[in-house]
């Protein structure tokens, strides 16, 4: 798949691609799906790519939705693309929600450059305010699939219970064996009265003795992802 993204601005990373492969036993043929902060669409139309889906995305940012735009017609993939803030927007009700948000908290230096604060930041975005939109806009049974800050989970937790989003299987990142988590990979279900499945971990590189080699399990995902990215 090649992707075009902005040569001084945000870029998707690894996160992504994990949160598609984890996404993809969970969503079902002709569903209705959002990805929300869509960025240059990598998310969004990989599954669309894998999967047939009623594919939706939101993004904010005017020149990435004209990048997103590019990337859909030259991967040939259908998408309603939708240039607004994702709070402030109106939309019908979806199977399935995806995002990726800005997670990086206030204690992390921030970037001088505008699009990448508004990409990273958690207060472009905050999770109890993302949360509070996906609950009206998810269906009965409707799930929210999302990647975020291992850090943050006690948060994240409470806040899906509040909205009556609980998680229903969760998975989390390491960047080695010894190293803790760095990133969790979870799955919320929308009024679910299921215990919440935790999946094996997901170790991206080899321990110290073996060198920075990614592992095979991180391997399989990139060949599968198989994306060209273009700067421009």
């Amino acid at each position: 798949m090649q992707i075009y993204q902005p040569k001084d601005g945000y870029c998707y990373n690894s996160d992504t691609l994990f949160l598609h492969h984890f996404a993809m036993p969970f969503l079902k043929k002709h569903s209705t799906l959002l990805d929300i902060g869509a960025g240059c669409g990598i998310l969004g139309m990989l599954c669309a790519r894998d999967l047939p889906l009623q594919l939706t995305m939101v993004e904010k940012n005017p020149k990435m939705v004209e990048l997103c735009a590019q990337n859909l017609r030259i991967n040939k993939i259908q998408a309603n693309l939708i240039c607004a803030d994702f709070l402030e927007s109106k939309m019908q009700t979806f199977d399935a929600i995806l995002s990726n948000p800005p997670f990086y908290h206030d204690g992390v230096m921030k970037s001088k450059n505008s699009d990448i604060f508004s990409a990273r930041y958690a207060e472009n975005l905050p999770f109890f305010d993302l949360a509070k939109k996906v609950n009206t806009l998810l269906k009965p049974k409707g799930e929210f699939i999302f990647c975020y800050d291992a850090k943050a989970i006690f948060s994240l937790f409470s806040t899906l219970q509040h909205f009556k989003i609980p998680p229903i299987s969760v998975r989390f990142v390491h960047p080695k064996a010894e190293k803790s988590a760095t990133l969790v990979l979870c799955r919320a279900r929308k009024n679910s009265k299921s215990q919440c499945e935790i999946q094996p971990p997901l170790f991206t590189h080899l321990s110290e003795k073996k060198g920075q080699h990614f592992t095979q399990e991180v391997q399989a995902i990139y060949h599968h992802a198989n994306t060209w990215s273009i700067k421009c």
